[in-house]
């Protein structure tokens, strides 16, 4: 624990104050864009996966089709053969060689034949007759006819053991037409095996884990792949549902289910009415078809994102490398020069040099290149996303992921925009700062914008020392610290800006030198912060306020004025009473020779 404790200090040694950014810059932003791909190539494989599975029910429900109208045909032209017979003619023709010829000629027709009224068999193709006190009555295909009835349209039975042989077999069946071109009683029937669509069902599977069946409206499995119909009493289960989307769809219908996630595999299943038969083609995917297919399309996105990270975090390091061999060199060249105009002036080019090497060749060329590019990376990914999002068409889980997509994109942006504002921007001017001039400055510029609720009241206490650094900067810091402390005031009230001198000894656990400094203080009476908010105060990009209203770096932008002028910044808050900032500032080397 001792060590993972020590390895924040560590790592904050090893980064370059002003570097933080670039190299949390030089991560988020191939994540960002690496993100975005992700969801565009999931959409875009989910709806191919889904077109795929489509055509392939197409397929199955076409070519069952084919084979229920072949079963058709032998059952009308058996029905034609016998049709001016009488029952005693049937059993004495040649129906039965008939028969025999019209299952031969057709293999997809396992046997036909016909069923007198009393349910005893008068014609069969098959080899072997079935004894003659053998019925067949109780059979779902001969009852769907009963005498008398007027129904004419062919019924689909279930999966039953033929008794001569015990085939597993599924018989279609339609009333036999007499004389007078009415049902008397009678069925023809015809039948296949479940195993003649298994095999249609095999040749079509994309892999062992796709999933076919040709089922009845009520449930019963008629065919399967891969889990082949053996036995009789197949059924999905009640609560099934697929059953239910089954009983729901419409003739020519097409419904498509979906379950699963992109980490376990997503499973789309097909539906598919076939004819006017009650019967239902049901396909289901392989789940790992998506996901390999989406995998396989993201390599080379998430080749190029750690290609694209490892150039940002190498240039940055880089970058970082040259900064740091040009402090020590300043540093180790100004310890040196202690004497003299020339040696000063040396010193203070070195450290423009310094800056200006720090802002410009490493933010510069660094963010405002890099960061450009990916920018527009970034700009066509969201103009992909929002094009996505826009269409009609899509299903709203679509467009829900396209407006994450847009989100992404957006933070992404606006990341790049500010490392390139913050790369561009210019080191201000270093000089001494009139501390009355700055106060009357920002009591002039805030004074009125304040709004008649709140009052800024500025006070100093005698003659103020001047400070090093830039007056425009510090006026900014001092604005936006009034602004922040005015927002912090809902109802209203008093803003206190006041200025001190303050004498700062000796302590080896402070984070500033002793001597002199320039206490500049903003106090305010509003809401204040609780621990967790103060502990992140001074983080940049970290703020409180609405979206839209705060930017998170009014702080950061005061805290590293004070430090750069070799001071510090400190909060004090608390909730319900108010907040206080309070910059410490040193004093000028003139203002100190002054007053010893």
């Amino acid at each position: 624990m001792t060590g993972v404790r020590g390895f924040g200090p560590r790592l904050r040694a090893l980064i370059v104050p002003g570097f933080g950014r670039l190299w949390a810059g030089s991560v988020a932003v191939p994540l960002a864009c690496l993100a975005a791909a992700g969801w565009w190539y999931w959409v875009d494989v989910t709806r191919s996966q889904v077109g795929e599975a489509q055509r392939t029910v197409d397929m199955v429900q076409e070519q069952t089709m084919r084979a229920l109208e072949t079963q058709e045909a032998a059952l009308q032209a058996l029905q034609a053969y016998v049709h001016d017979m009488s029952w005693q003619q049937i059993r004495d023709s040649a129906a039965r060689d008939f028969a025999r010829r019209l299952v031969a000629a057709t293999p997809s027709v396992a046997n036909a034949g016909i069923i007198d009224p009393e349910g005893h068999v008068a014609v069969s193709s098959e080899p072997v007759l079935p004894p003659p006190g053998l019925s067949f009555a109780d059979r779902d295909y001969v009852r769907a006819f009963p005498v008398g009835t007027e129904r004419r349209a062919t019924f689909v039975g279930e999966v039953i053991a033929s008794r001569i042989d015990g085939r597993v077999q599924v018989h279609l069946s339609r009333p036999r037409l007499g004389p007078e071109n009415s049902p008397d009683g009678g069925v023809i029937t015809s039948a296949f095996t479940p195993e003649q669509f298994e095999r249609f069902f095999s040749a079509v599977a994309e892999t062992d884990s796709t999933g076919f069946k040709l089922v009845r409206s009520d449930g019963m499995v008629l065919a399967c792949y891969p889990d082949a119909v053996t036995t009789t009493g197949n059924h999905l289960s009640p609560d099934d549902p697929v059953l239910a989307a089954v009983r729901g769809l419409g003739p020519g219908e097409t419904r498509v289910l979906r379950s699963g996630s992109l980490l376990s595999g997503l499973q789309l299943t097909v539906l598919r009415q076939v004819g006017d038969y009650g019967l239902f083609v049901i396909h289901s995917t392989d789940p790992l078809v998506v996901r390999t297919n989406w995998l396989h399309q993201m390599t080379p996105a998430a080749l190029g994102a750690m290609a694209a990270m490892l150039l940002l975090l190498t240039l940055t390091a880089r970058a970082q490398h040259r900064t740091r061999q040009e402090r020590a060199d300043l540093l180790s060249r100004t310890t040196t020069a202690e004497e003299g105009r020339a040696l000063a002036q040396e010193r203070a080019d070195l450290e423009a040099q310094l800056r200006q090497t720090e802002k410009v060749a490493a933010l510069g060329q660094l963010a405002a290149g890099v960061a450009h590019d990916f920018n527009n990376l970034l700009q066509t990914l969201l103009l992909h996303a929002e094009m996505l999002q826009q269409r009609p068409e899509n299903p709203p889980h679509v467009r829900s992921s396209a407006a994450v997509m847009v989100k992404a994109c957006l933070r992404g942006t606006d990341l790049t925009r500010r490392m390139l504002d913050h790369a561009r921007r210019d080191e201000p001017a270093s000089g001494e700062i009139n501390i009355e001039a700055a106060l009357h400055s920002v009591q002039v510029l805030v004074g009125r914008s304040l709004g008649g609720r709140h009052r800024l009241v500025v006070s100093a206490a005698g003659a103020l020392p001047r400070v090093q650094g830039s007056p425009a900067e510090l006026e900014s810091v001092l604005i936006n610290l009034v602004v922040n402390a005015r927002d912090a005031m809902a109802a209203g009230g008093d803003i206190a800006l006041e200025a001190s001198t303050e004498q700062v000894d000796g302590d080896p656990l402070s984070e500033i030198q002793p001597g002199r400094y320039l206490r500049l203080s903003v106090r305010d009476t509003g809401h204040g912060m609780d621990e967790a908010t103060l502990a992140r105060a001074g983080e940049a990009f970290f703020t409180t306020k609405e979206r839209g209203k705060g930017t998170g770096l009014g702080l950061s932008m005061a805290r590293g004025f004070a430090e750069r002028a070799g001071g510090t910044l400190t909060l004090v808050s608390q909730p319900g009473i108010g907040t206080t900032v309070t910059l410490l500032l040193p004093v000028s080397a003139e203002a100190r020779s002054g007053v010893s």
